[in-house]
């Protein structure tokens, strides 16, 4: 089992029922939801440098139950269910450090940007 999040940039402030929406189109892999945006491989690059991708090598230490999926526009993480206080925790302030919203599908919430 997996705690899923999403972060991405939004000029103006989001609604869950929108955010919803963007994420459900990024998880299936489309393309143009939302702008590119630096801020997402900075944090992207954050992110990895404090947990680093799941590879084969660190399955046993990683908090990821599947790789991180990144584009220009989003990053999409799966955090194995033990870590997700912790890791998630972290990704949310790393986000609105870089200025971008945290999606969390599971409580249908929308973290704005810092």
């Amino acid at each position: 089992m997996s705690y899923d999040l999403a972060f991405w940039y939004e000029e103006k402030e989001i609604n869950a029922e929108a955010a919803y929406q963007k994420y459900v189109a990024m998880t299936d892999g489309e393309s143009g939801i939302v702008t590119e945006y630096p801020g997402v491989a900075e944090f992207c690059r954050d992110a990895l440098q404090a947990y680093p991708d799941l590879s084969e090598e660190n399955a046993e230490e990683s908090p990821w139950s599947s790789p991180v999926y990144r584009t220009g526009e989003c990053v999409l993480v799966a955090i194995s269910w033990s870590r997700k206080d912790e890791v998630s925790t972290s990704l949310i302030t790393m986000a609105q450090n870089r200025g971008l919203v945290t999606y969390d599908p599971q409580k249908e919430e929308v973290i704005q940007r810092g």
